[in-house]
This record gives structure tokens, C-alpha cells and sequence, in this order.
């Protein structure tokens, strides 16, 4: 087992305009800083609509490409709450290395993608009753989506925002970044896996427990006669 910890890259992506829709599939800025948290969600204020799509890295390099990965979730903690309407924060296989790192020329392109991605086998959850600065585990996800030779990739978004659902007031909560003050706090993913050597062992083992039940089966054909 293995916390994967979040890199600095993680931040958020915003598009803000008067209409819906064009704030939806028009970015209008980004933040990957040294914050201490982002926004995922979306909001209406004085007449401006603004959606949040948050970014996540993580170096799972460390697992051994020959292993067998058992169970995947994400933690992450929210250090602001600006939410009169609850959501669900969904988790996004999205890989955007290509858009890695994300600046003014590309981060159209990744705000897009986060919409558009497939949301993974859970969410993080719920935003009603979070406690701030306290942990909270996903689901398990798609451990199929976990890269062993480098880095995985995600993205963050209200599920109201990919359902189209306008928001009446604010559904925004802050993430804490990679670079939190508080190490417990920041994103990580909590990887289970089956070790190579592990494996192999278990291979051999049960190898020899089949030799073992033969020969016994063998045997007592023999005394009975057969």
C-alpha cells in the first residue's frame, strides 16, 4: 500500500461570463500557484456565472509495472466552503499531460477536456456536511487508469457543471493544494497493490499445494483399490 501525494502542478481552471453556456465552454483564467486551495464547482454572482474545473498529478512511477493494483482512492480535503447549493465532485479520468503545465495558451484546451472526460467509478463526495481541513476518501476508482511509468492524471468538476444545470447562488468549495502548509491535508491517492516478488510466491505456492493434493488423491485411489 502507498499515499501517492499531489504535485504542485494541481490548481484549477475558471471560465466566468454573463451567459451560461459561454462560461461553461470558455476559459477566461487559471491559478496554479502556491494557494492554498482552488475552486471546484460553480457560481452566479451580480449577474456573472463561473465554473471552477480543478487539476490533479500524481508520481505513481514507484509501482512496479509488473504488479497488480488491488484498490485505488482519492483523498482530498476542503479548506473553504462556499456553498448554498450542495453537489457532487466528481473525479475525472482526464489525462492532461499534454496541457502539463497549464498556461494561457493551453488552458482552454484542458478546461474543455476536463468537461468532456468520463467521471471515474465514484466520486469524491458530496459537499453537504464537509468539515474543513479534515480528509475524506473516495470510493474505489478505476485502477486500470493508474499509470506505473509516470505520472496520473486527473481533473475535478461539479457534476451539476457536466449535467448543465445553472447555478442559482454559489456551489464552490476550495481544495487544498500539493503545497499546504499541513502535509495531512494535501491530495493524495491511496494505492493497494500485489507486489511482483508477492505473486510470484503465490504462484509457487499454490503450485505446490496442487503437487501436494495430487499426490494424496493419488494415493488414496491406490489403497482403495483403483
Amino acid at each position: 500500500m502507498g499515499d501517492y501525494v499531489g504535485n504542485s502542478a494541481d490548481g484549477m481552471v475558471y471560465g466566468a461570463h454573463a451567459v451560461y453556456a459561454t462560461a461553461r465552454s470558455t476559459s477566461t483564467g487559471f491559478s496554479i500557484t502556491s494557494a492554498t486551495d482552488y475552486g471546484v464547482g460553480q457560481r452566479l454572482s451580480a449577474g456573472t456565472y463561473t465554473t471552477y474545473r480543478g487539476f490533479l498529478k500524481f508520481d505513481t512511477s514507484a509501482i512496479p509495472d509488473n504488479s497488480d493494483i488491488n484498490s485505488v482512492k482519492l483523498r482530498l480535503s476542503a479548506h473553504s466552503d462556499d456553498t448554498d447549493t450542495d453537489f457532487d465532485l466528481e473525479i475525472v479520468k482526464f489525462d492532461w499531460s499534454a496541457f502539463d503545465p497549464i498556461t494561457a495558451a493551453n488552458r482552454e484546451a484542458a478546461y474543455d477536456g476536463a468537461l468532456a472526460a468520463l467521471a471515474d467509478d465514484n466520486i469524491w463526495r458530496n459537499t453537504a456536511g464537509v468539515v474543513l481541513d479534515n480528509p475524506y476518501e473516495s470510493g474505489d476508482l478505476d485502477p486500470l487508469w493508474i499509470n506505473k511509468t509516470g505520472y496520473t492524471y486527473y481533473a475535478l468538476r461539479s457534476k451539476n457543471d457536466y449535467d448543465n444545470v445553472a447555478p442559482v447562488g454559489s456551489e464552490n468549495i476550495g481544495i487544498t493544494t500539493a503545497e499546504y502548509s499541513v502535509a495531512e491535508y494535501r491530495p493524495y491517492l491511496v494505492i493497494t497493490y500485489t507486489p511482483p516478488h508477492y505473486k510470484k510466491c503465490c504462484m509457487i505456492l499454490a503450485a505446490d499445494i496442487r503437487k501436494i493434493m495430487g499426490f494424496r488423491e493419488f494415493k488414496v485411489k491406490k489403497l482403495a483399490g483403483e
